[in-house]
């Protein structure tokens, strides 16, 4: 253990120092021989602060107990007191605002932000390097007014980032990599839009996520805007605290009580992601590559759904496809009604194409084709296979490996899945009465020669 003097709280210094400026935490030994270079050159004067500091601790009885990694266990409390603090405060934030539009009976007028940011990867320092960001903009009344869709290009890999960016976009939203990667490189343009789009003119309203990633997102949004917001706050709150303040709100609204029992639950239901699979509100790329489970766009406007599908009834309000529940796409492109989008890169023609929010959103490739319900039953079934009904209910459509799509009937009621029996006759005919009349004949012709030959050697071995 070093010794407590003048040199040893100019080392904790100088290792809180090199840690704010990004470097990563290194042995005591190290840090010793850096800073005690350092001290050397320091005269009387600069070494008077430090030597204040040893005395006073001295005189206080004792000195200060360090971690493993010499940092003070005091100064980690006050770091862990003060992130739990500031979670209180973004819960009492989203509490009182669904309070405040309760009071004043503008629960189903009030509009709040929904925002989710995919990322390629991180460093080695967890520095996380954003992708795609979708931003819906929502009231119980209206269900999704307007969205907001970004890609981002942050150049050249960053040192040591490579694996990390290769392995997470391979598996979630696999768009293509720096620096070939959609969307501007400027991070000022990007804050300019998103501002813009919220209407910050004086202060940036409270961004709702999810509540695993929400330290991510916030740290990416505060990389994003740290140039342009100067000096106004930003908080980046948790969907589920929303979910189940405005849940338990309109349970009063409508029977005088609320029984949504905690943000546990309210987490727990949007993980499930009923609508994880719907067509027609992703961007144009996740569309047609069928990977509109790890959409940013998608995510942000199935989160509203989400909302939608749990208060609504409870506030009397009809729920519309497109703007509270996900567009039926069985209806055809003509009369789909898709949610809005101010999309600003189309990743089939050129990445800072732009699109109009106030005409609506129909983004399409330049050939236009079938719409993606027509695409998706094309694929999931051929010539000779049995065509059947999925069960009643909600249908979700799950895109598999080699085309293949699985039906599942899910419960809008309790989000359960349905139990699907293999020998239901109800849901799948039998295999003959599916068949074309050509293809029983055939069988039945096989048949009958196979029974012939069998017969004629019959005949054969008793002569």
């Amino acid at each position: 253990m070093p010794k407590k003097n003048g040199f040893f709280y100019f080392m904790l210094e100088y290792q809180q120092r090199k840690q704010a400026e990004g470097h990563p935490a290194r042995k005591m030994a190290l840090i010793t021989t850096e800073a005690g270079k350092i001290w050397e050159k320091m005269n009387a004067e600069q070494r008077g602060p430090y030597n204040q500091q040893a005395k006073n601790a001295q005189n206080q009885g004792g000195l200060e107990k360090l971690n493993c990694l010499g940092i003070a266990i005091s100064e980690i409390d006050n770091q862990l007191r003060s992130k739990e603090e500031h979670a209180q405060m973004i819960t009492k934030l989203v509490a009182d605002r669904v309070a405040s539009a309760e009071s004043r009976k503008e629960l189903a007028t009030e509009v709040v932000y929904i925002i989710s940011l995919s990322y390629f990867g991180h460093t080695m320092q967890h520095k996380y390097i954003p992708a795609e960001l979708g931003v819906v903009k929502y009231n119980l009344q209206s269900g999704v007014m307007d969205r907001l869709h970004l890609y981002f290009n942050p150049g050249e890999i960053p040192l040591g980032a490579a694996h990390s960016m290769q392995t997470h976009t391979k598996q979630t939203h696999q768009l293509p990599l720096p620096p070939n990667a959609w969307g501007t490189t400027d991070k000022n343009e990007i804050a300019v839009k998103l501002i813009s789009f919220l209407g910050a003119d004086d202060e940036i309203p409270p961004l709702f996520t999810d509540e695993e990633t929400l330290p991510i997102v916030e740290g990416m949004l505060r990389d994003l805007l740290d140039d342009c917001i100067e000096n106004k706050m930003l908080y980046v709150c948790s969907m589920a605290e929303l979910f189940c303040f405005l849940k338990q709100a309109t349970e009063r609204h409508f029977e005088g009580t609320a029984t949504f029992p905690s943000t546990l639950m309210a987490q727990h239901i949007l993980k499930m992601d009923s609508y994880g699979f719907a067509l027609g509100i992703s961007c144009e790329y996740h569309e047609r590559e069928l990977n509109m489970l790890n959409c940013a766009l998608s995510q942000a406007t199935r989160w509203a759904y989400t909302l939608s599908k749990y208060c609504c009834l409870q506030m009397g309000i009809e729920c519309v496809p497109g703007k509270h529940i996900p567009p039926d796409p069985s209806a055809g492109d003509d009369k789909l009604s898709k949610p809005p989008t101010t999309s600003e890169s189309n990743p089939l023609e050129k990445p800072a194409t732009s699109h109009d929010a106030s005409a609506g959103d129909k983004v399409t490739s330049p050939k236009q084709g079938p719409n993606w319900f027509n695409k998706i039953k094309m694929k999931s079934r051929s010539k000779d296979e049995p065509s059947y009904k999925p069960v009643v209910g909600s249908v979700s459509y799950a895109p598999q490996k080699g085309g293949v799509v699985a039906y599942t009937g899910v419960n809008l009621a309790t989000d359960a899945f349905y139990e699907q029996e293999q020998n239901s006759e109800n849901m799948f005919p039998s295999l003959l009465q599916s068949m074309a009349p050509t293809v029983k004949e055939r069988g039945h012709a096989k048949q009958r020669g196979g029974n012939s030959r069998r017969a004629v050697r019959g005949r054969t071995l008793q002569q």
